[in-house]
């Protein structure tokens, strides 16, 4: 790869990463870590002193304060991504190659693989001025990706119709490689990666109710703008009365303050006033807000497992896999187009959990997304025996007998989930896009059908 191309704005000075090799470098991407394993609030400078075997009092000799090393994470995870989207070969002065560049952004996530969630879930904690910054490398990063997929698009005699969206969801897709910790080679992630990213790039845009670059330039879990019923959560809370009344309401309450706010500038006497109740109301069916963002948490897992019971149950054994694959994406997209929140809260706020809670909640999340990944290894298998069937090589995908092993399996279930939520929060939820990003989940899930 050469140099990084020319004509790219450097990142706001706010948006300064840590010089390479320096303490306060260091210091950065231990913060990194621990600030995606616990969360903002709920990491202390204490936490990332303990890691560096040293007192927080060596730490502020560095870095000035708490914040100022959640921004240093930021700040040096956002430049390795526009870095790596900057690389291309020397082919002249246009987009580098699909493949080339998200092979590069690959594997710098992949070197960022255990903090690589915090930009993705954390970032709002950020001041104003920082998520501009943010925005203005994100937006630039995903306009390289776009412009390559329509190079590929026009090479196929193809629409370039909806290349933001299909970049969005590939950024997305490589971005997912940090919410889990599925065995999985670094070449396997590279492959795997630019596999559902030629199929993204080839991806009909006509799904899009929005326009295809709608979600260009807002960072996925930074949507901002527009208010929805969503976004403005708790302000469209009814005034309830009565004791399960109150509690679901205070549930619904709180999620929509924790998903604007953060958990922890959320205070028990806002969420009643939304309810419509004294905060000591709240306290005789959640002994703290801790409780509370448990209570939340839980309602999402029984949201995600009668999902997937009611699906089984309608899909007997004999079933079609694939059919019974797109079912339930059809499915969760509803539910996190009505639930984003939810969602969100869901798999971004657990560090403020109790450990034991934390721990349950996530082994929850594990046995979901394997009964996901079970699901779609039968309709890979079902479509390689198939194809074998037809013995026409025509017929014969990309998506070969590799596809169906368990731990690329669970990725793409990964990367899938992602896409859809990304998406809806980029684009603040707005129902009509959620066909556009179930469509490129799909195209992620199911195996690849020619044509």
């Amino acid at each position: 790869m050469t140099p990084p191309a020319t004509n790219t704005a450097a990142p706001p000075a706010s948006l300064c990463a840590p010089e390479k090799g320096s303490r306060r470098a260091e210091i950065a991407l231990v913060a990194a870590d621990q600030f995606t394993w616990r969360g903002y609030h709920s990491t202390r400078v204490e936490h990332i002193a303990e890691q560096l075997s040293v007192t927080p009092g060596a730490l502020y000799r560095h870095v000035p304060g708490k914040y100022e090393m959640f921004r240093d994470a930021v700040a040096t995870l956002v430049t390795a991504l526009e870095t790596a989207s900057e690389h291309t070969s020397d082919v002249g002065s246009g987009p580098p190659p699909l493949e080339e560049l998200v092979e590069s952004i690959t594997r710098t996530t992949w070197s960022h693989r255990s903090r690589a969630a915090l930009y993705r879930w954390q970032a709002r904690y950020l001041t104003p001025e920082d998520r501009a910054a943010v925005r203005e490398v994100d937006t630039r990063v995903r306009r390289r990706l776009a412009d390559a997929v329509r190079v590929r698009r026009r090479q196929h005699h193809r629409d370039p119709a909806g290349a933001g969206s299909a970049a969005a969801a590939m950024l997305s897709c490589v971005a997912s490689l940090g919410q889990h910790r599925i065995t999985l080679s670094e070449e396997e992630a590279v492959s795997l990666m630019t596999s559902i990213a030629v199929d993204l790039a080839l991806c009909d845009g006509s799904a899009s109710g929005v326009t295809s670059d709608a979600t260009n330039g807002v960072p996925s879990g930074q949507a901002t703008g527009r208010r929805t019923d969503a976004a403005a959560g708790a302000s469209s809370v009814p005034r309830l009365r009565g004791g399960a009344a109150t509690r679901e309401g205070a549930i619904t309450a709180a999620i929509a303050r924790f998903h604007r706010s953060g958990y922890d500038s959320v205070t028990m006497e806002a969420i009643g006033a939304d309810v419509g109740v004294a905060a000591s109301a709240l306290y005789r069916h959640f002994p703290g807000k801790s409780a509370l963002l448990t209570a939340a948490v839980d309602r999402t897992a029984t949201l995600f497992e009668d999902l997937l019971d009611t699906h089984a149950a309608r899909h007997t054994s004999g079933a079609d896999p694939a059919v019974a694959l797109q079912d339930l994406l059809n499915e969760y997209v509803t539910i996190a187009f009505s639930h984003g929140p939810d969602l969100m809260l869901y798999l971004s706020e657990l560090g403020a959990l109790s450990a034991e809670d934390r721990q349950r909640t996530r082994e929850a999340q594990r046995r979901q997304r394997n009964r996901w990944a079970d699901l779609l290894v039968a309709a890979a298998d079902a479509s390689v025996r198939a194809t074998r069937a037809t013995g026409s090589p025509s017929t014969e995908s990309h998506v070969t007998e590799s596809h169906v092993t368990e731990a690329l399996a669970r990725a793409r279930v990964h990367a899938a989930l992602a896409v859809v939520l990304d998406g809806g929060q980029g684009t603040e939820f707005h129902p009509a896009a959620a066909a556009r990003f179930g469509q490129l989940a799909g195209h992620i899930l199911i195996p690849h059908r020619p044509g």
